[in-house]
C-alpha cells in the first residue's frame, strides 16, 4: 500500500497550519482548473458544431472531460504522488489544446483578425505535450511514480525528446496548415524550415507508437517482478493500455471520424482503468470515499428528481395546492429517502464486496482470504474488508520480526487505536485502526483471523528468507568444493602422475634415484588423502558410517561437560535397529542438530544431564535433546546456532523448535520426514 502522504507533516519551519492552508490552495487550484476543463471542452464541441465538422473530432474530447476529473479526485486524496498529477495535467492541456482548435476555426471563418494567428499558435504544437505524456510516459511511471529500472531511463528520456523537439518543430513551422486545416500564418515560424516540420509530422507517428510500446512492456516487467498487491493495481490498467495500443496500430493513418472517435473513447479509458484500480483494489486507499459519493450523491440525485417528479405530479392533479403540494411532496420524499437509502447502500456494498454485519463480515473475510494466493496478499485484502467493515479511515496490520512488515489501507495518522492480536496465546501482531465508529467494531470476530494470517506472514517470510540462506549457503559450499578440487587436489594428482612419469623413465638408467621420487610420491598421495577426509568430513561425518547415529551422538557425549544419555526406544514389537537404514540427509541432520543443540548446553545451560531421545515413527524421525539446566531466558534472540538448527530441518522438510522442558531446562525437538519433500 502507499504511505499516508497527505496528513500534516507536524511542526517545522511553515507550522501544520500553513501547511493546511497550502494544501487547500492547491486544491482549489486543482479542482477549478478540471472545471475550467469542462468549460473549455464543452465550448469546443459548441464551436465545433458551428463548424460543421472542422473540429468534430476534437469537440467533446472524452480525454478533456475524464482525465482532469479523475486526475484531481486523486490529487485531493493523495497530493504526492505523481501519476494523478500527470493525469491531471493530460486533462488540463489537452483540453486548452481541443478549445484552442476548435477557436481557431471558429474565428478563420467568423471572426478573422489580428489576434487569430496567436490564437492558432499553441493549436499547432500543444498536443504534443498531453499525448506522449499518457501514451510513453504515465505507462513508464506507473504505480508509485518511479521507473521499473534504471534502463527504462532511455525509454522516458525518448518520450520527453519527442515532445520538446517536435513540439518546437511545429512552433517554428512556417506554413501551419498542414496541422490547422485552415491557411493561418504563424508569427513565430522560420522561412528556413521549409516543408521540414510537415515532413516530420508524417512520419511522427512510429517513433510515438515504439515509445508507447515501450511504456507498456514495462508495465509488464513491472507485474513480472511486483508483489501481489502490486500486480492486481497493474493488471486493470495494463489491460486499458493494451487495448488502446492494440487500436492505435491497427488504425493508424485512418484519419475516418468514427475511427478517431474510437480511439479518443479508448484514451478516456485510461482514467477509468485508473478509477476501476482503485474501486477493485484500493490502489490510493480512497475504496470508502468512493463508496459513500456513490451513495449519497445518487440519493442527492434521485431525491431532486423524485421531489420534482412529484412537485410536477401534484400541481398537474390538483391546481391551486401549490403549497399543499410541495409539502406533500416533501414528506412523500422523506419517507421514501430512508428504505431506499438502504436500498441503494446495500447495493453499492455489494459492488465493493462490503458486509457491515459482524458475522456476515467474517465470513466475507474468510471467503476473501480463502481466494488470495499467498498470506502477503490474504492479509492485504483482509484489512482493507475490516477497514470497510468498521467504516475506519484507516486499518493496518504490524506483524514483528526480522525484517517488521506493516499492510496498512487508508490512513492511520498519529491518534490510531492499537489492538494485540494473538494466535495460541504468542503476540503474533498488532492491529492499528483509526476513525472508526463507536460500536461499530467487531474485533472479537476478525481479530482471530487477522491474528492467524499475521502468523502465516511471518512464517511464510521466515521460510523464504530461510530457504534463501540455504540456497546462498549450498552455493557457497559448492565453490568452496570447487576450489579444492580445483587449487589443491587436481595439482596435487598432476605432480603425482608427472613425478611417476620421471620415476618410469630414470627406472633403466638411474634405479637409485627413483626411490627418492616414489617417497614423494607417497608423501604427496598421504595429504591428499588428509585434503579428501577433510573435504568428506565436511560434508557427512565419517564416524556416521563408523558408528551409526547413536554411537555417534554417545561417542560425541563423551567430551567434558554435563552427562549425555542417548536412548533409542524400542518398536511396539520389541524389536531393535530402529535407526537402521536411514537416508543419508535424515542421519547428517539429525546428527547435527543434535551436535548443535550439545554444544549450546555446554556452553550455556549450566546443566548436570541431557537426555538424548532417538524416536523413528511413521514416515519421520523425532529428535530430542532435553537438559536440566537454567531454560531459556524471557526473551531469546536467535543466535546462528539455533538458525542453523532449524535451517538444516528445513532443508530436508522437517521443523525444529527450542522451548521450555516439563520441570525445568530446555527442550529441543526436531522432527525429520524420512522422504524428501515433493
Amino acid at each position: 500500500m502507499t504511505p499516508d502522504d497527505h496528513d500534516d507533516p507536524g511542526p517545522g519551519a511553515d507550522g501544520p497550519g500553513r501547511t493546511r492552508v497550502r494544501r487547500r490552495l492547491v486544491l482549489a487550484v486543482v479542482w477549478t482548473a478540471a472545471g475550467a476543463s469542462l468549460a473549455a471542452v464543452v465550448t469546443a464541441a459548441v464551436l465545433a458544431a458551428q463548424l460543421g465538422g472542422l473540429a468534430e473530432t476534437q469537440g467533446l474530447d472524452p480525454i478533456g472531460l475524464m482525465f482532469p476529473l479523475a486526475g484531481a479526485f486523486l490529487i485531493s486524496r493523495r497530493p504526492r504522488l505523481l501519476v494523478p498529477w500527470l493525469m491531471w495535467a493530460t486533462g488540463v492541456v489537452w483540453s486548452a489544446y481541443s478549445l484552442l482548435f476548435a477557436l481557431t476555426g471558429w474565428m478563420y471563418f467568423h471572426a478573422p483578425g489580428p489576434l487569430l494567428p496567436y490564437v492558432a499558435w499553441p493549436a499547432i504544437w500543444l498536443w504534443l505535450l498531453p499525448v506522449p505524456t499518457f501514451t510513453g510516459i504515465m505507462p513508464l511511471l506507473f504505480p508509485d511514480g518511479r521507473l521499473p529500472s534504471r534502463r527504462w531511463r532511455p525509454v522516458l528520456y525518448g518520450n520527453l525528446v519527442l515532445m520538446a523537439g517536435h513540439s518546437l518543430l511545429l512552433g517554428l513551422s512556417p506554413d501551419p496548415s498542414f496541422e490547422l486545416g485552415v491557411p493561418v500564418g504563424n508569427p513565430f515560424g522560420v522561412a528556413a524550415l521549409g516543408r521540414v516540420p510537415e515532413v516530420v509530422e508524417s512520419w511522427i507517428g512510429p517513433p510515438m507508437i515504439l515509445l508507447c510500446l515501450l511504456g507498456v512492456v514495462s508495465l509488464g516487467f513491472r507485474y513480472r517482478a511486483a508483489t501481489p498487491e502490486v500486480r492486481r493495481q497493474i493488471t486493470w490498467y495494463f489491460h486499458a493500455m493494451v487495448i488502446f495500443v492494440v487500436y492505435w496500430i491497427a488504425s493508424a493513418g485512418n484519419q475516418d471520424t468514427f475511427i478517431i472517435a474510437v480511439r479518443v473513447f479508448l484514451a478516456a479509458g485510461i482514467p477509468i482503468a485508473i478509477i476501476a484500480a482503485v474501486l477493485r483494489h484500493q490502489l490510493y486507499g480512497i475504496r470508502l470515499i468512493l463508496n459513500r459519493t456513490l451513495v449519497y450523491g445518487t440519493l442527492a440525485v434521485g431525491a431532486g428528481l423524485t421531489y420534482s417528479a412529484l412537485i410536477w405530479a401534484s400541481n398537474s392533479l390538483a391546481d391551486g395546492y401549490g403549497a399543499a403540494a410541495g409539502l406533500a411532496s416533501a414528506m412523500v420524499t422523506g419517507a421514501a429517502f430512508h428504505p431506499v437509502r438502504l436500498r441503494l447502500q446495500r447495493s453499492v456494498d455489494r459492488l465493493f464486496n462490503v458486509e457491515r454485519d459482524p458475522y456476515r463480515a467474517a465470513d466475507l473475510l474468510s471467503r476473501t482470504v480463502q481466494r488470495a494466493g499467498d498470506p502477503a496478499g490474504a492479509l492485504a485484502e483482509a484489512i482493507s474488508v475490516v477497514r470497510t467493515s468498521l467504516v475506519a479511515r484507516g486499518v493496518g496490520v504490524e506483524v514483528p520480526g526480522e525484517p517488521a512488515l506493516s499492510f496498512v489501507d487508508g490512513e492511520l495518522g498519529a491518534r490510531s487505536r492499537s489492538v494485540e492480536l494473538t494466535w495460541h496465546g504468542e503476540p503474533v501482531g498488532r492491529l492499528r485502526i483509526a476513525g472508526a465508529r463507536p460500536g461499530r467494531e467487531p474485533l472479537d470476530v476478525m481479530a482471530k483471523h487477522l491474528a492467524e494470517l499475521a502468523h502465516a506472514v511471518r512464517l511464510s517470510t521466515d521460510l523464504r528468507d530461510s530457504h534463501e540462506r540455504i540456497s546462498a549457503t549450498r552455493d557457497e559450499e559448492r565453490r568452496r568444493l570447487g576450489r579444492e578440487l580445483h587449487d589443491g587436489l587436481g595439482p596435487t594428482l598432476t605432480s603425482v602422475t608427472m613425478t611417476l612419469d620421471e620415476a618410469r623413465r630414470r627406472l633403466e638408467r638411474d634405479p637409485e634415484s627413483v626411490e627418492e621420487l616414489l617417497v614423494r610420491v607417497r608423501e604427496e598421495m598421504t595429504g591428499t588423502l588428509m585434503s579428501v577426509r577433510e573435504l568428506v568430513d565436511g560434508l557427512r561425518p565419517p564416524v556416521l558410517d563408523e558408528l551409526g547415529l547413536a554411537g555417534a551422538l554417545r561417542a560425541f557425549g563423551q567430551a567434558p561437560g554435563p552427562r549425555v544419555e542417548v536412548t533409542v526406544p524400542p518398536a511396539a514389537d520389541g524389536s531393535e535397529g530402529l535407526l537402521d537404514g536411514l537416508p543419508a540427509a535424515v542421519e547428517t541432520a539429525a546428527y547435527r542438530i543434535a551436535q548443535e543443540a550439545l554444544t549450546n548446553v555446554r556452553r550455556h545451560a549450566q546443566a548436570t544431564s541431557v537426555l538424548v531421545t532417538l524416536r523413528r515413527e511413521a514416515g519421520e524421525l523425532r529428535v530430542s535433546v532435553a537438559d536440566d539446566g537454567t531454560g531459556l531466558p524471557d526473551e531469546p534472540s536467535p543466535g546462528v546456532g539455533l538458525t542453523s538448527m532449524r535451517e538444516r530441518a528445513a532443508e530436508i522438510g522437517g521443523t525444529c523448535a527450542i522451548g521450555p522442558r516439563a520441570g525445568g531446562g530446555t527442550e529441543v525437538t526436531a522432527v525429520l520426514p524420512l522422504t524428501p519433500p515433493a
